[in-house]
């Protein structure tokens, strides 16, 4: 049996699908041939609002360095040290995993409430001073508290009580050792 080389009509079908796959990588591109778009490439996920400034670009940085084009494709998010005082508006990432918020003026966590995937929340250095057994929904959770010299240390126990594992606590919380 000899080896014959494909027809043209059997390498333009491939031609095609190495093209397309190209492309389909190409977030946010459009390419035209004589001025007629051919393919439009996934655009970078934009329908949020986030009130406080530090964290809307912390998200938009993200969003743009790991190319995320649905609001669930977020799965990791540090925006540590970045001045944030709000999270309002964090609830619609329900994709994310894990949350680094470490040295901000963080105070309310009602926005991660929703956040089912999150594994592991790291809060350190802010200004937590009650938590809410919600914070337990969905996936086990590890979440780091120290720093947050506010913080209600009986509401430790909630967090204890519902399955999350905590990294460590504030100086005022930890019971010390026999």
């Amino acid at each position: 049996m000899t080896n014959r080389p494909l027809s043209r009509s059997r390498r333009r079908p491939l031609g095609a699908a190495a093209l397309a796959l190209a492309l389909a990588g190409c977030v946010g591109y459009d390419y035209k041939l004589n001025e007629r778009v051919v393919f439009e490439g996934p655009r970078l996920f934009v329908d949020y609002a986030i009130a406080d400034e530090h964290l809307r670009e912390c998200v938009a940085q993200a969003i743009s360095d790991d190319r995320i084009t649905r609001p669930e494709a977020l799965e990791d998010l540090n925006c540590s040290q970045a001045g944030i005082t709000s999270l309002a508006g964090l609830e619609v990432f329900t994709g994310l995993r894990r949350l680094g918020l470490d040295g901000n003026a963080i105070s309310e966590l009602a926005p991660l409430y929703p956040l089912r995937q999150l594994e592991l929340l790291h809060l350190r250095g802010n200004r937590v001073a009650a938590l809410d057994a919600r914070l337990c929904q969905g996936v086990t959770k590890q979440i780091a508290l120290a720093g947050n010299e506010a913080l209600a240390c009986a509401d430790i126990a909630k967090l204890q009580a519902c399955g999350a594992r905590l990294i460590d606590v504030p100086a005022h919380c930890a019971t010390p050792a026999p």
